[in-house]
């Protein structure tokens, strides 16, 4: 009989310890979910290193500014753009003038010649980038940046151009776009008809670099070397 209660006791003693197991068992749990969504790898290169050549210029030639206007003009140059990315992203560009301070302000009197025939002359002062100082530290002039749709490229094939000037919020489609040389337009490329940035590996933009400068009567007789500088970056949209 003794050992009978002992052995009850024993089961009484585990079968409380298994109600209180069953009173703190968890009855929900916590699922975490993880990962990483990132940006495709892209690149931008520019032509020629990023060199824009006038090559040497006669002073003879910068001795007069056509009638009306105060700035003898340089011609246009190309230089072009590629954007690469190693799968399909939507990416634009801004440019920013790293010689602000030197630009001779442009207007209606003193204006870029257009750097397509079916372009405009760049008379506003937003769109004029630095050449540097000559050395009796007058500003030498100004240089303006023109992309032309029909030109550009993505993946290959034909594409359209936008521009947006509050960070990619909206977007405006254009036939020739102008760089604004504060680094306030992104440029990107849209599909044909749309206002949309397009997804692409490779974007390929041609632009045209119009530049003119002042007198000689204004720079002097002393040699005079292009200062221009400026900084491209890419723009995840």
């Amino acid at each position: 009989m003794t050992q009978f209660k002992k052995t009850l006791a024993t089961v009484g003693v585990c079968a409380a310890l298994f109600a209180a197991a069953q009173a703190n068992a968890a009855t929900s749990a916590i699922m975490s979910v993880k990962g990483n969504i990132v940006p495709a790898a892209c690149s931008i290169t520019l032509s020629n290193n990023g060199e824009v050549s006038f090559g040497t210029i006669a002073a003879s030639s910068i001795r007069n500014a056509p009638a009306g206007n105060t700035l003898a003009q340089l011609g246009t140059k190309d230089m072009t753009v590629t954007i690469s990315c190693e799968a399909s992203a939507a990416m634009g560009f801004n440019v920013t003038d790293n010689r602000a301070s030197s630009k001779v302000d442009l207007s209606s009197t003193s204006f870029i010649d257009p750097a397509f025939p079916d372009d405009y002359a760049t008379e506003t002062p937003n769109f004029g980038y630095g050449l540097g100082l000559a050395s009796n530290n007058a500003k030498i002039g100004a240089y303006g940046i023109a992309l032309k749709a029909a030109e550009a490229t993505v993946d290959g094939k034909a594409t359209g151009l936008a521009i947006s000037n509050d960070n990619g919020q909206t977007w405006l489609t254009a036939d020739i776009v102008h760089p604004l040389a504060h680094g306030q337009r992104i440029v990107t490329v849209t599909s044909a008809g749309t206002a949309v940035p397009q997804l692409f590996t490779e974007a390929v933009l041609p632009m045209k670099i119009n530049a003119a400068v002042q007198t000689s009567s204004v720079l002097g007789s002393d040699e005079i070397v292009l200062d221009g500088n400026a900084t491209v970056s890419l723009v995840y949209l």
